[in-house]
């Protein structure tokens, strides 16, 4: 449904409601119980108007941003949060991840970049919540060392938002020196990270020491069960709609389940 039907559309029942109660109250009902109504609901009448207001005032300030997303314009977009976040200073979560989610639709790793400064200097305090999606391009980019160098901070850090992605990332740069904390992983809540880490682990199959094997099929083995069962679609979207680190890497983790849970190559690790 478009963004101005759905205003539209609350306002008209939302005012006929109120209308019809209030004329219900007075032209029905004997005056003796009209008073006793209002002195019970009363407070309910004044509540309504109130947010109504506060639906309206909330829908007109972001009209603009509404008409955007239904129109899909993300340049428009992308220009509307810069201006909303930069020039008028309204640098907040909602409108970062916003912009987070838009430059990456359209490839424009400048913007993200230029958040993150933004923030940093800024507003630091959003940093730990939002440095995971913010440093996406950094791994995208495929510079190992710029991409440990990014993410080791924010996996030292307690108070990351999503820290097991920063781990993850961070042994992805770190190379072979990563594969006991991918193999730390693979005991994380999400099923993305679990089976990126099995993907990177396989690849250093031959670096492993035999305990680091034998953990290495056991754990394979559990999430080839796990993706066997019917939950297994709903653990993966529940995955993608934790985070957006999980979307971005969501054909790497489809690709992770082909090869080595659906048609395991014949090598037996």
């Amino acid at each position: 449904m478009k963004f101005k039907t759905i205003f539209w559309t609350f306002n008209t029942v939302a005012i006929t409601s109120l209308v019809f109660i209030a004329t219900v109250s007075i032209l029905i009902m004997r005056k003796s119980s009209v008073m006793p109504l209002w002195d019970s609901m009363w407070m309910l009448f004044l509540a309504f108007p109130i947010f109504i207001t506060v639906f309206n005032f909330y829908f007109i300030q972001n009209w603009k941003l509404f008409t955007f997303l239904e129109n899909e314009d993300r340049a428009a977009l992308l220009a509307w949060l810069e201006e909303r976040l930069y020039a008028q200073g309204r640098i907040n979560r909602a409108y970062a991840n916003l912009l987070i989610n838009t430059a990456l639709s359209v490839s424009n790793f400048d913007a993200i970049f230029r958040l993150e400064t933004e923030i940093r200097q800024r507003k630091p305090q959003l940093y730990p919540s939002l440095g995971v999606s913010l440093g996406i391009p950094v791994l995208l980019q495929r510079d190992w060392k710029e991409i440990r160098d990014y993410f080791a901070p924010l996996a030292d850090d307690p108070k990351t938002k999503r820290r097991d992605w920063a781990m993850w990332c961070r042994s992805l740069g770190q190379g072979e020196e990563g594969i006991n904390e991918f193999l730390e992983l693979t005991n994380s809540r999400d099923i993305s990270i679990q089976i990126l880490s099995i993907q990177v682990l396989s690849q250093y199959y031959e670096q492993l020491s035999e305990d680091k094997r034998s953990e290495y099929r056991r754990k394979k083995g559990l999430l080839s069960r796990n993706l066997k069962g019917v939950s297994s679609e709903r653990l993966l979207q529940r995955s993608r709609e934790g985070h957006l680190m999980a979307v971005v890497l969501s054909s790497r983790v489809d690709e992770a389940i082909e090869n080595l849970f659906i048609n395991p190559d014949s090598d037996g690790n």
